[in-house]
């Protein structure tokens, strides 16, 4: 006797004109040619698909217009939509959601996105067509709240006819693990990084929040729990079988628990998952053992939050690490050469304008691949939010809309709008057109693909960052 057929979910990542990256609680467009999978999607898809016929569907990636997008996910005829949401991009993907509504009324929704977790009650009052707030991707309670089963339901904001329900936050225990997600669904080539290696690719997951509490950060207070490493490399064997060329890590520090990140790096070794791998970590990891191990199991790059070069300003924002020490992770990531992207946000409060300057300069002599110089951002659910409000730095009133490194909404005693915009401009100028920096990128490519990225990255850069500035 055959089986009973499932019903249908579609998880979707809304259309926009630009490339917009969201997922880990955090958005942001696209200032070059990078884009990756949607994380909270993949993972998603890996707990519904024992339960469901899942979709997974990256509109944005496909360049679908949101009519294109709408009449895809109908002719699925799902009973449940999930869909991520950028701040970045709020009003657009509000709108989507709502013309989505209008035609499929009865198909319950559900996003996922940092907006909705840190402030989902007051988003569910505003749009009435959003049904519910995704609080963890790594738990299963999607799984129930698409059943319709609200039984000791955790990790979820929901309408209960005329009331908002707001069930309790409960982590998983560290060793979670889940299904395997549904990478082949997703259009593995059209992903890309900056600095990237090769193509296919895709992320995966292995911890969920950070052990860290940047004051200015979305993860701040979002606790921190490990995956299984048995879990991890069961992923990457189908991911492997897939012919997936490159791993981007998006854990918010790959590596935080060392003895996890150990056994997942040893495991890809044993395994022979030999995967060229990118990821976010921090200089209080990057010590001369985890380097090595890293380099050994693949990694050609890391992502690695500096934020300033004044140590009053580390200590304040509860960085967690000091310049020593950042300058020792930069030299080991050079000496297993490993390619780097220094994070830095310019003008934090309290910081002036030489302290700024003494950033960039910091920024050359570190020596990075890469530099990203952003504005600091008061994110609903972070303490430098708290602080804005509290000292009335908060500069427009659009403010929970807002990008990592376009227009400022804060403004400090020690610096305007205008000085933010005006610092960052030269901070680009001064990091990416140095003569000795030019040479040595254009002499680093490894293969064609990695060269042509680069071309691609530099024009990108020179027309968005630099020439509009002028």
């Amino acid at each position: 006797m055959a089986g009973l057929k499932k019903e249908r979910v579609v998880l979707v990542n809304p259309p926009n004109k630009k490339i917009v990256l969201r997922d880990m609680y955090s958005s942001t467009i696209s200032k070059g040619n990078y884009n990756w999978p949607c994380t909270d999607l993949l993972v998603i898809s890996g707990h519904l698909k024992g339960f469901f016929e899942v979709k997974l569907l990256d509109a944005n990636t496909l360049g679908l217009s949101q009519r294109e997008t709408i009449d895809i996910i109908e002719s699925f005829q799902p009973v449940g939509i999930c869909f991520a949401f950028g701040n970045s991009v709020k009003d657009e993907d509000y709108s989507f959601v709502k013309s989505l509504k209008k035609r499929m009324p009865d198909v319950r929704n559900i996003g996922t996105g940092g907006l909705l977790y840190h402030n989902g009650e007051k988003e569910l009052i505003r749009h009435s067509y959003v049904d519910a707030c995704l609080l963890s991707f790594v738990t299963t309670d999607i799984v129930k709240y698409l059943s319709e089963d609200f039984h000791e339901i955790n990790n979820i904001i929901y309408r209960d006819n005329d009331k908002i329900v707001r069930a309790p936050i409960k982590y998983p225990e560290n060793g979670y693990s889940f299904p395997v997600p549904l990478h082949e669904q997703l259009p593995l080539r059209e992903y890309r990084l900056s600095h990237g290696f090769a193509t296919p690719l895709t992320s995966v997951v292995t911890s969920f929040g950070c052990p860290g509490k940047c004051r200015f950060c979305v993860s701040e207070n979002i606790d921190f729990r490990y995956r299984d490493p048995g879990d991890v490399l069961d992923e990457l064997a189908v991911v492997k079988e897939l012919g997936i060329k490159e791993v981007f890590f998006r854990d918010t520090l790959f590596c935080a628990n060392k003895k996890q990140g150990y056994a997942v790096m040893r495991g890809m070794i044993e395994k022979g998952l030999t995967f060229s791998w990118v990821a976010d970590t921090s200089a209080s990891i990057l010590n001369r053992e985890t380097v090595e191990l890293m380099k050994e199991s693949g990694c050609h790059a890391l992502h690695i939050g500096v934020e300033s070069a004044s140590s009053q300003t580390l200590k304040e924002y509860k960085k967690n690490t000091d310049l020593a020490r950042i300058k020792e992770a930069f030299s080991l990531c050079k000496e297993y050469g490993i390619r780097t992207v220094g994070y830095f946000v310019l003008g934090l409060p309290g910081e002036t304008a030489a302290d700024v300057r003494r950033t960039i300069d910091f920024a050359i002599e570190l020596d990075c691949s890469y530099a990203s110089f952003n504005i600091p951002l008061p994110i609903i659910g972070s303490s430098l939010r708290e602080d804005a409000i509290e000292n009335k730095w908060l500069a427009v009133s659009n403010d929970d809309k807002y990008d990592g490194s376009t227009v400022p909404v804060m403004e400090t005693e020690q610096l305007s709008s205008n000085d933010i915009i005006m610092l960052q401009s030269l901070a680009y100028k001064m990091f990416y057109f140095r003569l000795a920096y030019i040479i040595k990128t254009l002499l680093s490519p490894r293969n064609f693909y990695q060269m042509k990225m680069t071309a691609i990255e530099f024009l990108l850069l020179l027309k968005n960052k630099i020439m509009s500035l002028l």
